[in-house]
């Protein structure tokens, strides 16, 4: 896998009554006045290339592609005006707004046309591209691309790749600005790079970036970090790849029309009415996904998850071993792992505070390596109330434990937990002494001072109040979990 490219810029929203172009001089990239700009309209005249033809900015000047060559003009802006007509034709046929132009803003044709202008001049190793705004008024913004003039000394492997990432991904910037311009950092860049993988499912720069998120399942989805920049928004294309796989891209189109009526502080309310609005459910997307996530790299094969999930980085084990006792927090749309390794018979989980809102999910691995392959879940519970919960009579073996809170706008989940046999529990005060979960109304054939003390939780992956279901689990284990 190759690692990131270098990083696409996001434009800023300036405002201006009457916005100058690079050809103008005005902007952090523009021509020089000493360079000669030429320009190209794309086949079907959805943009318009301007480029350098002697000067500072000057273009690629070979002329001998397959396709472009002998024609006089250089192939580079050619294939850039191709594959952007390309990538705007998919955006258009999936459902999505185009970029605005200067038309829709009230604007006079500033490239000399009201086709989306593309302007390629030198980055200098500061970005490689970005959609620059002219106007914005009434929540959206017009604009015109920047993009780097040769790609020379960059970290691509091909020109045409750079061109297929920077086109596909700035040019979303540019969808997003048709909705909002308040966008998050979090959901601007993550969608923005599963256009990457929209236009390109085979995009080693979405991959790459997908990574990023895998570092850190444990942080909430939109609690960036602090700080210089860690990739962190990018990696969040993962979620919205995963929509696209378990939902189709029609999600993605729900989530922006959403914005556009919310605001993008409103983001996550958007994301949760989209869901919605496409038949799911964000507790069941959540909980799916931190699955997903669990069934990558040497982990991936065995159990439904990504196309590409052989491809990615494995998430990190917060805890592993044979009987485990530690303290743990749950944020809101995050998901953490536990690896224990289990000598057969029953398998227990409890904790002595209040668990509400977690869900916690248990996938048996396919041998005892935490690398083996991951397979399908055997249930999803959801406590909501301090006590222990059996998850089964199982085989021996390794069984990934996930604790997710598949919700926002709440706080996070503090608490103490046991897992592994019956004895595990007994750090917890779970064994005998006062009783510390509710009444699940549980057959529990005679006394119960010695037994593991209840909580109230469902087998069947739904959330639910109190049940009797630890005299029912063998019935519960037939029975499955809930499947979308």
């Amino acid at each position: 896998m190759i690692g990131p490219a270098f990083l696409a810029i996001v434009a800023l929203v300036s405002p201006a009554a009457q916005a100058g172009r690079p050809t103008d001089g005005n902007g952090t990239y523009a021509f020089d006045s000493t360079d000669v700009v030429e320009y190209l309209d794309g086949p079907a005249g959805l943009v318009r290339v301007h480029y350098s033809v002697k000067g500072p900015n000057v273009v690629r000047s070979a002329d001998n592609d397959a396709t472009y060559g002998g024609d006089g003009i250089p192939d580079f802006p050619q294939k850039v005006a191709a594959t952007a007509e390309d990538v705007l034709t998919l955006f258009q046929e999936t459902g999505l707004r185009l970029p605005l132009g200067e038309k829709a803003m009230g604007l006079d044709p500033l490239g000399g046309s009201y086709a989306l202008d593309f302007y390629l001049v030198d980055f200098n190793y500061t970005g490689d591209g970005q959609f620059v705004t002219d106007r914005c008024s009434g929540g959206v913004c017009s604009g015109y691309m920047a993009m780097e003039n040769d790609f020379s000394g960059y970290g691509y492997s091909s020109i045409d790749l750079a061109i297929r990432v920077l086109t596909s991904h700035e040019l979303f910037h540019g969808v997003q600005f048709a909705y909002l311009d308040d966008l998050p950092g979090w959901i601007s860049e993550g969608t923005a790079m599963w256009s990457e993988y929209h236009y390109d499912a085979d995009s080693m720069d979405f991959l790459a970036w997908c990574d990023r998120y895998l570092q850190e399942p444990d942080r909430g989805l939109d609690r960036t970090p602090a700080g210089a920049f860690t990739g962190w928004e990018y990696g969040t294309g993962l979620f919205f790849g995963f929509l696209d796989v378990y939902g189709g891209p029609d999600v993605i189109v729900s989530v922006f029309d959403q914005l556009a009526d919310l605001g993008g502080d409103g983001a996550l309310d958007a994301l949760d009415a989209a869901l919605v609005d496409q038949g799911l459910a964000l507790d069941d997307v959540w909980t799916t996904f931190g699955s997903w996530n669990l069934a990558t790299g040497n982990r991936a094969g065995a159990m439904d998850s990504y196309p590409f999930a052989a491809e990615l980085d494995q998430v990190p084990t917060n805890n592993d071993g044979a009987e485990l006792y530690d303290d743990e927090r749950v944020y809101p749309l995050a998901t953490v792992y536990l690896y224990v390794q289990h000598d057969g018979g029953d398998l227990w989980f409890g904790t002595p505070d209040d668990p509400t809102g977690l869900a916690l999910r248990v996938h048996p691995a396919s041998d005892l390596d935490q690398d083996a392959p991951v397979l399908d879940d055997i249930g999803t519970w959801w406590p909501d109330a301090p006590g222990a919960i059996l998850l089964g009579d199982l085989d021996a073996g390794g069984y990934w434990v996930s604790l997710s809170q598949p919700s926002y706008g709440g706080n996070s989940i503090a608490f103490d937990y046991c897992l592994g046999p019956e004895s595990a529990l007994e750090p917890c005060g779970l064994l005998g002494g006062a009783d510390t979960g509710g009444d699940t109304g549980a057959d529990s054939g005679g006394d119960t001072g010695n037994q593991p003390k209840g909580c109230g939780c469902s087998g069947l992956g739904g959330r639910g109040g109190a049940v009797g279901w630890l005299g029912l689990f063998p019935a519960l284990l037939l029975l499955g979990i809930r499947r979308r």
